[in-house]
């Protein structure tokens, strides 16, 4: 499953990942504050597609019968998680051509090349 995030997602996401867990109205509330008014109901169907993709989940509080909702991914696996899915698509569909790209865009940047390098030598040595 793609782990791809549309920006209305991500919002939803930086309110989680802040708040550690939070209701649908809270969720509302926080994007309105923050200039992003939505109707209740668009952010209810954000909120599932996010539940869906495992990236949020959610149990029901019995006291007052509301979902509560929490990140299941922390925003670096999230961010890795849509790298890795991105590139490997990249590598899959345009090998040479993404190979290519990115030797062409690290050869003016000695220090990227340089923490490129120490990465590799880092992966070698844990396998």
């Amino acid at each position: 499953m793609t782990k791809n995030i549309g920006p209305l997602e991500r919002k939803v996401l930086e309110i989680l990942w802040l708040r550690k867990q939070a209701t649908a109205r809270d969720i509302c509330s926080d994007l309105e504050e923050c200039g992003e008014r939505r109707a209740y109901s668009t952010v209810r169907t954000i909120i599932k597609r996010l539940v869906r993709k495992k990236i949020i989940s959610q149990h029901i509080n019995n006291d007052d019968r509301i979902y509560i909702y929490k990140p299941i991914l922390t925003k670096p696996e999230l961010e890795k998680i849509i790298i890795r899915n991105t590139f490997s698509n990249l590598l899959n569909r345009f090998e040479q051509s993404t190979i290519n790209f990115l030797a062409e865009e690290l050869s003016d940047n000695e220090d990227e090349i340089k923490r490129l390098k120490q990465k590799i030598s880092e992966m070698k040595e844990n396998e």
